[in-house]
């Protein structure tokens, strides 16, 4: 790993929290284990407190977020940093920052339907009911939040500590293989990102039945767009894998891919031969 990979890449933290809605109720699991005079572990009756369609908006946001989190970052480790290459910080800076704007609509939205929710759902849980379950109307905002945060990538050489020489040095060898494995295991990812794309479309290509939508073609340049800004390593076979893909396989529009069976024969051949080079590359 050399130095000038921090000067290329930071660490992408997103934090997103929201009001989940149910609860466990105690008082019916017990009464349905009696009835039934089932054990222990039979299971537990969980309430939803809001009605799924009410808090649906926010939910979608919150996950569209993670989704274009992951997508526009490369994996680190399980603490649930991302590494996001300095090539790719604006579209990802401008991309999540309207993400977050449509997360806090849906969240003011519910939060202005939140008292009439709880009316609702009175009627909707009868004796199930239980207003001690629901947070204060007044304090129900305070269960969403929605945090990005930018850190430096770690590097041996930023560690310093007041210990003999030989233990730093023990001590920064394994930061450096550690990190030389993530960078590793990133570069593999956009690997695994590619050929699960041009997979998808030599399976509904090959299969003269198969009927496939737009995101079949659309997938492809999404990700051969992406992988030039993401490609931390540097890996060049890796660009020109996406480069070949690019051109080979969106060269045809979804709709003469459908229609046209001289389109679809000659792109699912050129899919499979891209298949077939990126297993080397892969190990596979």
């Amino acid at each position: 790993m050399s130095p000038e990979i921090k000067q290329k890449a930071m660490l992408a933290r997103l934090t997103i929290t929201q009001f989940a809605g149910n609860k466990q109720d105690k008082a019916a699991t017990d009464s349905v284990k009696e009835k039934f005079q089932t054990g222990q572990d039979a299971g537990r009756y969980n309430k939803t407190l809001i009605a799924k369609a009410a808090i649906k908006a926010v939910s979608s946001a919150a996950n569209g977020a993670r989704i274009f989190h992951y997508a526009q970052t490369l994996p680190w480790k399980d603490d649930g940093a991302r590494i996001l290459p300095a090539a790719n910080f604006l579209q990802y800076s401008e991309g999540m920052r309207q993400k977050k704007a449509t997360f806090q609509a849906a969240v003011q939205k519910f939060v202005a339907s939140y008292p009439d929710l709880i009316e609702e759902a009175k009627t909707r849980l009868a004796g199930l009911f239980n207003v001690n379950e629901y947070p204060d109307v007044n304090s129900i905002s305070d269960k969403y939040s929605f945090d990005m945060q930018i850190d430096p990538l770690p590097m041996a050489a930023d560690f310093r500590v007041d210990l003999n020489s030989a233990e730093v040095d023990a001590i920064r060898k394994q930061i450096e293989a550690r990190t030389d494995q993530a960078t590793k295991a990133a570069t593999l990812d956009l690997w695994k990102r590619l050929n699960t794309a041009v997979e998808s479309m030599s399976e509904r290509l090959n299969d003269p039945k198969a009927i496939f939508h737009d995101t079949l073609v659309t997938n492809i340049e999404e990700v051969t767009e992406i992988i030039p800004r993401l490609n931390l390593a540097d890996d060049a076979a890796l660009d020109r894998m996406a480069k070949d893909a690019k051109a080979k396989l969106t060269a045809k529009t979804p709709k003469q891919l459908r229609e046209n069976i001289n389109d679809r024969k000659e792109t699912a051949k050129a899919a499979d031969d891209l298949l077939a080079t990126m297993a080397a590359y892969m190990g596979a």
